[in-house]
């Protein structure tokens, strides 16, 4: 069977700390077709308690009869959870309340030993063939296989390149391939915040809220999931479409809906004590596997977190369940009676207090930045995601908004924004993109060698080059992006530079260059600096370059050598490529999708 011209699939992945969401949408015109984005709804689940409709929990066990995922996984069994977190190293200061897992998981089911990457990568298979059961029953098993096709996986913006990276390979291993997927023609990455901004500024067309925000008005996108909260902060550039551009850089860390469930049993703990908690646990709160639970202690976060934290808005209080042996304590004074534990409004606050502390610091950061920018007057802030639509979070958010003259607002869909706007980005491409320019989280660049300077370079880089004869500085940095420059979505290239190859007459054309990054405020000289790392490198075979092209020389000890001018480019869209050229012609390239 072919293909109908011109018609192409896109698939949006949304692979969440405690949720996943999958949507797609088939079209051969990117104009008003985000209405007919589909979120899968029909996740399986073996429990009505824990059923879902846009989401999948991010869970999976590994038993002695095979693989349970999502909601299939028995209540009594213990799973892997909040497994995203593994990919990426905490900042510091960000997770003081979690203990350092080991390099490996010792998980159950015959004691096997897997990785966070193998473990994502078991759970997004079955996303994966659950994805292509809804692409069969909606498109006929042969027609949507002959559709070239768009992948398009967010990620948390505040992210490592590693961690990315780490994530693209897991997506890769569970499936998301040629190998299923026969027309894979783009996989790209795009930011959870930015994915969510695509979604909201198209959900914003045409209503109220569009018809309030003028050029230069600006919002806040604080996109709020079970791992992390990114927040960043746009600037209407046009309407009618509206268009928005980036006014500051992404900001975020690891304080989503996850650490409220560690927050509650840390709570469980000073109620119940150490040594009652130490009998279903194994060991102290503190030490438990923010991956991994006791059966006992899953059992109870779950029923914990589709009741109390889902349900609480500041007045409510609770009664939970208590597993054998605490359903024997029968204390008033602790709320223990009748084999249930009495969870008071006072206690939720206390349980929601890290997360909502740090959110609210987060939040507060990313208005005086946004602010100190001069680029944009703030109105709204979005909440986004799955934590957002906690009542507490809102109302707390809301009023910390309030404050600084900002009205938070929660779009319709905002559970799902992420995954629906993963979607809306894989189908621009024909200038709707709704994102104008981003800002540069790090600096790109590529290491050299420089006339030498006294005082300004070291004695241990300087050698004599064997070409010119010249005293010369490797190691020497040249930054051709820098950190919170502007990137226009609409350029072909973002950052160039000229440099030039040397070669014996004679000997092999090939070269090889790094593109380094850095994360730091201020750009390292060195490209040995501790914060100075790879990111690609690229080899290219300069031999078809034409002789012409080559300028001849003669080295002191009289040798003959060649000196080859060239650009080294570095374009940043959803990937970020990294060419070569000699006056215009391309020779090399190498892209880093996890950019």
């Amino acid at each position: 069977m072919l293909a109908v011209a011109g018609h192409r699939l896109v698939v949006g992945l949304d692979y969440g700390t405690t949720y996943t969401g999958v949507s797609f949408v088939e079209t051969s015109n990117t104009k008003g077709t985000e209405e007919r984005i589909q979120i899968i709804q029909n996740w399986p689940s073996a429990h009505t308690m824990i059923g879902t409709k846009e989401k999948v929990p991010s869970e999976i066990a590994y038993l002695h009869d095979g693989i349970k995922w999502g909601g299939l996984i028995p209540p009594h069994v213990q799973r892997n959870m909040w497994t995203k977190l593994e990919l990426d190293t905490p900042k510091q200061g960000e997770a003081e309340a979690i203990r350092q897992e080991l390099a490996q998981l010792t998980l159950m089911g015959g004691g096997n030993q897997k990785k966070p990457t193998e473990i994502v990568a078991d759970y997004l298979s079955q996303v994966k063939d659950h994805l292509i059961k809804n692409l069969d029953d909606q498109y006929g098993s042969k027609l949507w296989r002959t559709l070239p096709m768009t992948l398009v996986i967010t990620v948390p913006a505040v992210w490592s390149d590693a961690a990315k990276h780490k994530t693209l390979e897991a997506v890769f291993k569970a499936g998301f391939n040629t190998t299923y997927f026969p027309h894979l023609r783009r996989t790209v990455t795009t930011t959870e915040p930015e994915a969510a901004a695509i979604y909201t500024i198209k959900s914003l067309r045409s209503t109220a809220q569009d018809t309030q925000l003028a050029v230069s008005d600006g919002f806040v996108v604080c996109d709020m999931g079970g791992g992390t909260v990114d927040l960043i902060s746009y600037r209407v550039a046009e309407l009618e479409p509206t268009i928005v551009e980036e006014v500051t850089m992404g900001t975020g860390g690891q304080c989503g809906g996850s650490f409220v469930d560690r927050g509650f049993l840390k709570w469980l703990e000073e109620k119940v004590g150490r040594d009652n908690f130490g009998k279903v646990a194994g060991c102290r709160a503190d030490e438990l596997s923010r991956t991994s639970l006791p059966p006992k202690l899953g059992r109870m976060v779950q029923e914990f977190t589709l009741t109390a934290k889902s349900g609480f808005s500041g007045t409510e209080e609770y009664f939970l369940r208590l597993p054998t042996p605490l359903s024997g304590i029968d204390d008033d004074k602790r709320g223990m009676s009748d084999g249930e534990i009495r969870v008071t409004p006072a206690d939720m606050k206390k349980i929601f207090d890290v997360p909502l502390r740090r959110t609210k610091e987060l939040l507060t950061g990313q208005i005086q930045q946004a602010r100190r920018s001069g680029k944009a007057k703030l109105k709204y802030i979005f909440l986004v995601g799955g934590f957002a639509e906690s009542p507490w979070m809102y109302k707390e958010l809301s009023t910390l908004a309030q404050s600084f003259g900002i009205q938070a607002i929660k779009p319709p869909y905002s559970w799902s924004a992420i995954v629906r706007g993963a979607a809306a980005k894989g189908l621009e491409g024909d200038g709707s993109a709704a994102i104008r320019s981003r800002i540069c989280r790090r600096h790109y660049g590529t290491n050299c060698s420089v006339i030498f300077q006294a005082g300004e370079h070291l004695e241990s880089d300087a050698f004599i080059c064997s070409f010119s004869g010249l005293k010369r500085a490797h190691n020497q940095m040249d930054w051709i992006i820098k950190k919170g420059g502007e990137l226009k979505t609409s350029d072909q290239d973002h950052g160039k530079v000229t440099m030039s190859y040397m070669d014996w007459v004679g000997s092999s054309k090939i070269l090889t260059i790094s593109l380094l990054a850095s994360d730091s405020d201020n750009a390292p000289t060195s490209s040995y600096d501790p914060n100075v790392y790879t990111i690609a490198q690229m080899v290219v075979d300069l031999n078809p370059v034409p002789e012409k092209k080559w300028c001849k020389a003669i080295s002191p000890s009289g040798r003959r050598y060649r000196v080859l001018d060239f650009t080294v480019e570095i374009s940043i869209q959803s990937a970020l490529e990294y060419s070569l050229s000699v006056n215009g012609t391309k020779y090399g390239s190498v892209t880093a999708n996890y950019a």
